[in-house]
């Protein structure tokens, strides 16, 4: 199994991030639905969203072994000297939910004034916990379970063979089609009109560029790649009204997106051939993509 994973390491982190995903979270669907006599089980959402992060281990213990893990684990607490990606990551999001949610509230016939500001930072699907807990909930299984995979392994890894932008796309993928079960569980996925699983999927074509570039304004910081993946979770599920809201985030991601996407366009890159698989203990080669110092 090891050598398998050593040779196609892209395949077998697809495979591992959505069968540990979606074990979990079809039961949750189910539940949801009314398909089976139980009440739904939000934990399980929390639970199978740690699957990314999971498959990105088992890949990179498989290809990098040891020298690959503590990598990850320098990425994954690199905070210094990146104070514009910090900027980024924790201003962005509190800025386009005050455009989007005046937008959401102007389509929904009311004042931006009238909407609830309040509830923002609160949840619908996680309304038990307090606003602390969730949010901390939200970092550790939303933002570093998912961030864990596709930019600490997925697009780095791609980014061996393929320009960024491309690779970018192909993250987007594999990460939106992940997200389906979802649009049965969660009450924003489930409040979208029809439109809103179109825009739902640009939204994350898009975001996919904007992570990319992230990456490397943050030199490879998962921290922050975390922070900002939580933070705008954070915004967008906060239910301040209008169901239109969700939508309107998307848009508004999408947007500053496509404004980035011209500066990742720029980045200089050349192909590599794919490294060789290292046994546990090996000293890696020399990774693509962001540098974590």
């Amino acid at each position: 199994m090891t050598t398998w994973i050593a040779r196609r390491p892209v395949i077998a982190f697809v495979v591992l991030a959505y069968a540990l995903t979606w074990s979990v979270w079809l039961p949750l669907l189910a539940q949801t639905q009314g398909w089976v006599a139980s009440r739904p089980w939000p934990v399980l959402h929390l639970l199978g969203s740690l699957g990314p992060a999971a498959a990105a281990v088992v890949v990179i213990a498989a290809t990098r072994g040891r020298a690959g893990l503590a990598d990850l684990r320098r990425r994954l607490v690199a905070w210094r000297g990146r104070g514009q990606a910090w900027a980024f990551a924790l201003g962005v999001p509190p800025l386009l939910l005050l455009v989007a949610g005046s937008v959401a509230a102007l389509v929904d016939g009311r004042s931006p004034a009238g909407l609830d500001w309040a509830a923002f930072g609160r949840s619908a699907e996680f309304a038990a916990l307090p606003v602390a807990v969730y949010w901390l909930v939200d970092l550790v299984f939303f933002g570093f379970g998912e961030e864990v995979g596709w930019r600490g392994f997925l697009q780095p890894h791609l980014e061996r063979r393929y320009l960024p932008v491309l690779a970018a796309n192909l993250v987007a993928i594999v990460w939106a089609a992940w997200h389906l079960p979802l649009f049965g569980i969660t009450p924003s996925y489930r409040a979208m009109p029809p439109i809103g699983f179109v825009g739902f999927a640009a939204s994350i074509w898009i975001a996919s560029f904007l992570f990319a570039w992230l990456a490397r304004l943050g030199r490879g910081s998962l921290l922050i790649l975390a922070v900002f993946h939580a933070w705008f979770d954070i915004a967008t599920t906060s239910p301040l009204g209008p169901e239109f809201l969700p939508t309107a985030m998307g848009v508004a991601v999408t947007v500053v997106g496509l404004i980035l996407l011209r500066r990742l366009l720029q980045v200089p890159w050349t192909p590599e051939p794919a490294a060789p698989a290292a046994t546990p203990g090996d000293s890696p080669p020399p990774a693509r993509g962001p540098s974590p110092a």
